[in-house]
C-alpha cells in the first residue's frame, strides 16, 4: 500500500539544528508498483532537487531510506 508525503517526510532523518534533511515537495502518483516523489535537498544536500521513485509497497521507514540512497547517489544540481 502506497504511503503519504506526510509519512514519508516524518520518517527522513533531522539535520543539524532540527533542519530536515531532506524535504518532500509532492508526491507524483503510484504506477503499478512503483511511487514517485520530488523531494528538494537541505541541510546535507543544499540546492538539490530530485524524482525518486521507490516501491509502493514498502513502509514509510524503507522508502525514506531509498530516497536518502538517491540523493547520496546524485552530485550534480537537477540530477
Amino acid at each position: 500500500m502506497a504511503i503519504t508525503a506526510a509519512a514519508l517526510q516524518a520518517e527522513l532523518a533531522t539535520g543539524i539544528k532540527g533542519r530536515t534533511e531532506v524535504v518532500v515537495l509532492r508526491e507524483y502518483g503510484t504506477y503499478g508498483t512503483k511511487q514517485v516523489w520530488y523531494v528538494q535537498g537541505g541541510v546535507n544536500y543544499p540546492g538539490r532537487c530530485k524524482f525518486v521513485e521507490t516501491t509502493a509497497a514498502d513502509n514509510a521507514a524503507t522508502q525514506a531510506t531509498a530516497v536518502l540512497t538517491a540523493m547520496n547517489a546524485s552530485h550534480a544540481y537537477g540530477v
